[in-house]
């Protein structure tokens, strides 16, 4: 799937994670395996990360139905939501 084919609110949330270590979006190819070991953040930079997503889609409706396919909306359980998607497609963490 080419990067202009995914759902809108993922390509947001997507180009907030490459903003964030300063990865070229356009560039990256979200096919190929492993494109999430290209860039590293910090700890403080992913839960940052967790904590921007997770308003997003407490605020946003539209986000919540395509990213979570949950009904629920309590920052807890988009909470987990943020974190199940950085855990499968979170940058590595930076070694100190």
């Amino acid at each position: 799937m080419e990067n202009n084919k995914f759902g809108k609110h993922l390509v947001v949330v997507l180009k907030e994670m490459c903003k964030r270590v300063k990865a070229p979006y356009k560039n990256i190819d979200f096919q190929k395996e492993g494109w999430f070991k290209e860039y590293e953040w910090t700890t403080k930079q992913e839960q940052d990360f967790a904590k921007w997503m997770t308003g997003y889609l407490y605020t946003n409706k539209e986000a919540r139905e395509e990213l979570s396919h949950s009904y629920i909306k309590t920052k807890k359980e988009l909470k987990k939501v943020a974190d199940f998607f950085i855990f499968y497609c979170g940058w590595k963490i930076k070694n100190n």
